[in-house]
């Protein structure tokens, strides 16, 4: 679209000094007229290809749609072939590898959906989704610090969903950072404070590394949430003593 309008402004130049011209030399007036014409030419040629370039986008996305319906209806293989056909065509389609990813991911294979969502997080680094499932793939063939790395740009991203601060907290244990595992749970908290599920972990999590006030205020929540919680009450008579 630049480059059309690139010319088409060389061309309205071209074609105003044209008729502004007052000169009677013939040679002049030819030429002018032969580059007015190789412009409009080369214009052509560019909404051509224009054209050209998005009835082929029309055509994957096409694809894509009949490729995501077959995901839908579990003919997972007959979904595969549709997004290899459109990456064979077009190496840039970020959305066929996307679907690609989702489906290794599905059948278990891990190295294979990784390679896609990492395609994915390179041809749209702010597909926060993507780095989400590339962090699941990575944990799954045992690449802790590389799902860390991939799940903390995905809540950078997006930083109000509670359980991929969970995904990362799950990666920063297997990682042994147990102070990132803490922080990543924090998070979590602040945004489902509710969780019992979440405040245990942070409770446990920030024990483990004798984070007195993170798993204060977790256990406090837990016994707030339910005072019949003794296993709670218990860890945090044992912090006030100390």
């Amino acid at each position: 679209m630049i480059a059309f309008i690139a010319i088409l402004i060389v061309g309205s130049v071209a074609i105003y000094l044209a008729y502004k011209s007052k000169s009677n030399d013939t040679e002049i007036i030819v030429g002018q007229k032969t580059e007015v014409r190789k412009i409009g030419e080369r214009i052509q040629e560019v909404l051509d290809t224009e054209k050209s370039e998005k009835k082929v986008e029309r055509e994957h996305r096409g694809i894509i749609s009949e490729a995501n319906k077959l995901v839908q209806t579990n003919r997972l293989k007959q979904a595969e072939k549709k997004y290899l056909a459109i990456i064979m065509k077009d190496h840039k389609n970020a959305s066929a590898y996307m679907g690609l990813g989702n489906i290794y991911l599905e059948q278990s294979e891990f190295e294979g959906a990784a390679e896609a969502f990492k395609k994915v997080t390179e041809l749209d680094p702010t597909n926060d989704t993507a780095l989400n499932n590339l962090g699941m793939a990575l944990m799954q063939v045992h690449k802790y610090d590389e799902a860390v790395t991939a799940y903390e740009h995905s809540v950078a991203l997006d930083t109000k969903v509670a359980h991929r601060y969970i995904n990362l907290a799950l990666a920063a244990e297997k990682a042994g950072d147990i102070k990132r595992q803490v922080g990543a749970l924090e998070h979590a908290v602040d945004i489902d404070g509710d969780n019992v599920g979440y405040l245990n972990a942070l409770a446990n999590a920030a024990i483990s590394i004798e984070d007195k006030s993170s798993a204060k205020k977790a256990l406090t929540k837990l016994v707030e949430i339910d005072p019949n919680n003794l296993d709670a009450q218990r860890k945090l008579a044992r912090l006030d003593e100390k």
